[in-house]
């Protein structure tokens, strides 16, 4: 009651007293508030800063006389890369031209036989945090340029140093020459460079690693393989460089290889000889991806079939065998050997050995036969058909003649299962005709070739009756 009666009696002046007290109170206690969820917030966007930092990334490639290829090169990746940096090593054409008008940084390297050294300079030039380093005939489709970004971010935040990826070398039409894997890719770490003059390879410490995106990415190489075989001055700079590099490393078994590839082209007694100390050198432990190994594995086969050593083959494709169980590679060229040599039924195992490991791997591990894959079942329906297994061989090369009708071994064998069968002609053009557009004279004069070839009289001139006067005129001068 006093209390009540007190404050009561307190003033108008007390109440406004009363209200400023626990205003006060309360602003410190809302203030302190904003400060702590401030400096929260400050704390937090800088995690999230931090974690979306964006990855910077430079491209950047050594090039000579590229003046066909550095538009293209420059161009597939432009939109993404931080900086672009082109090192000429002595172009005599329009190469620093071209890349000068597109914007990019040209810087120069006095050539000194060493592909290395000029890769590492080029790195060293670098300010990205991760660098895409390709040869000026590589290129990634639009497809793949688009997650190239994202990958690199998953390979960065595992803690990876390069990225692997396919590589398909490409020839002047389009066709899958061969298809390997590649490191083009690498952050931009001082502990990573490269070494060898020649085929140069990334030098990987303890503890580093590449991240495998082969099955995401694929580099586009357009034909350099067919190019250097016929260039002269290349090919005699590369051997220069490869018998340099054998004086340092006189048992690696990469640079016998490709030694022994330089050799396959012209003098088949070294390359064999080559190829052998190679294999002599090959380490215990091998990637399977390793498709320099497999090479020198398959090259060797088919250089030894060349010569019918069989005992040789056979025991090359053992040692293969030991070294790279899920490449099918060696196994297929065996198989062919055998194959051409008429034994069916050996040649019989060693494809369906080769289909198998393709199938099971998903067409990975058989880079040197990949682009043969029609020819090979066309070959393993012929071995079917010499083995009287007339159905087995019916229903193959009509599968190879639905995929691809201009498989001339699948026609001719298809026809002659028929022919052996005596299959009614009317039938078996009523049969093709699921295949084959007759109405076009491509498809008609390939029919007529194929069943003129084996004696196919009846079918032969069923076709001849349908050509017009042009059409049968040409057959005249190539048939």
């Amino acid at each position: 009651m006093k209390i009540s009666a007190k404050l009561t009696g307190n003033s108008q002046g007390s109440r406004v007293g009363v209200h400023l007290l626990l205003s006060i109170v309360y602003k410190i206690i809302y203030t302190k508030s904003l400060v702590i969820i401030y400096v929260k917030y400050i704390y937090y966007a800088g995690d999230i800063m931090k974690n979306s930092k964006k990855i910077k990334v430079s491209q950047t490639m050594i090039v000579k006389n590229e003046e066909k290829n550095i538009q293209s090169a420059l161009s597939w990746g432009k939109d993404m890369m931080v900086e672009q940096i082109v090192v000429d090593t002595g172009s005599t054409d329009r190469t620093v031209e071209i890349a000068s008008q597109m914007g990019v940084k040209i810087m120069y390297f006095k050539w000194i036989d060493d592909f290395a050294a000029a890769k590492n300079f080029a790195i060293d030039s670098c300010i990205g945090d991760w660098i895409v380093i390709m040869d000026a005939d590589e290129f990634f489709s639009d497809a793949d340029a688009e997650k190239l970004p994202r990958i690199i971010e998953k390979a960065d935040k595992d803690g990876f140093v390069a990225i692997e990826t396919g590589w398909v070398n490409i020839d002047g039409k389009g066709g899958i020459i061969d298809r390997y894997t590649q490191i083009r890719i690498i952050k931009n770490i001082k502990s990573l460079r490269y070494k060898r003059r020649i085929h140069e390879i990334l030098d990987f410490k303890p503890g580093q690693y590449a991240y495998d995106a082969s099955d995401e990415l694929n580099i586009i190489h357009t034909g350099y393989i067919e190019e250097i075989a016929h260039n002269k001055n290349k090919r005699a700079r590369n051997h220069k460089l490869l018998l340099k590099e054998l004086e340092v490393n006189r048992d690696d078994p990469e640079i016998l290889g490709y030694l022994a590839d330089d050799y396959a082209i012209d003098e088949y007694d070294k390359a064999i000889e080559y190829y052998k100390r190679a294999i002599d050198n090959i380490p215990d432990k091998i990637d399977k991806k390793d498709a320099r190994t497999a090479t020198t594995f398959t090259k060797l086969i088919i250089l030894l079939s060349q010569k019918h050593l069989t005992s040789d083959i056979l025991d090359t494709y053992k040692i293969a065998e030991e070294k790279m169980p899920e490449n099918s590679n060696n196994i297929y060229y065996t198989g062919l050997y055998f194959y051409n040599e008429k034994d069916y039924k050996t040649a019989l195992g060693y494809y369906n050995k080769a289909f198998e490991k393709y199938e099971a791997n998903n067409g990975r591990y058989s880079e040197l036969w990949e682009n043969k894959i029609q020819l090979a079942y066309a070959q393993y329906g012929h071995i079917l058909l010499e083995l009287n297994d007339i159905k087995g061989s019916v229903s193959i090369e009509s599968k190879v003649l639905t995929n691809n009708k201009k498989e001339y071994l699948a026609l001719v064998t298809l026809l002659k299962a028929f022919y052996i069968s005596s299959v009614p002609e009317e039938k078996v053009f009523e049969y093709l005709g699921r295949i084959y557009d007759f109405s076009l004279a491509l498809d008609k004069v390939l029919v007529f070739k194929a069943s003129k070839e084996i004696g196919y009289k009846g079918l032969s001139d069923h076709i001849y009756n349908i050509l017009n006067d042009k059409e049968k005129e040409v057959i005249s001068k190539g048939v």
